[in-house]
């Protein structure tokens, strides 16, 4: 069996985590996070008064919000997204542009699949089905 790298760094994380607290404290209320384990597909969970209430992918860019006309995600987390909302857990995709903050709901059916992805790890298993999600559709939360 041939495992797949890990790519994810401690800075990634320490990003995606400036991320959560930022979106957390734009929104107020008394919510907190926990890192969910690899397994779940998602990043994190966002509980209020420990019920999980959201699951949350987050991604950093390293590009302004307006350089792209569409998101790409993994089809695979479209499919994890809708498999928690049958059991009543949303999820959220958040990003973190360098000029903006804007999230989407993942549990929209009108988005386009095409084969993409990502060429510069020269990883096969980087090229994949995945969903284009405009950026107009974006709920856009603060600036960088």
């Amino acid at each position: 069996m041939t495992f797949r790298p890990t790519y994810e760094t401690s800075k990634d994380l320490n990003k995606e985590i400036l991320a959560i607290k930022k979106f957390i404290a734009i929104f107020g209320g008394d919510v907190d996070f926990v890192k969910l384990p690899l397994q779940y597909k998602m990043d994190f969970c966002l509980i209020d008064n420990k019920i999980v209430k959201t699951f949350v992918e987050v991604k950093c860019r390293t590009n302004k919000k307006t350089a792209y006309s569409t998101y790409i995600i993994s089809m695979s987390k479209i499919v994890v997204a809708k498999s928690y909302n049958d059991i009543g857990i949303n999820c959220i995709l958040l990003v973190q542009w360098t000029d903006q903050m804007g999230w989407v709901d993942l549990s929209n059916n009108e988005w386009s699949t095409k084969v993409g992805g990502r060429k510069d790890r020269g990883d096969w298993q980087d090229i994949e089905p995945v969903i284009h999600i405009p950026i107009s559709e974006f709920n856009i939360v603060g600036e960088a």
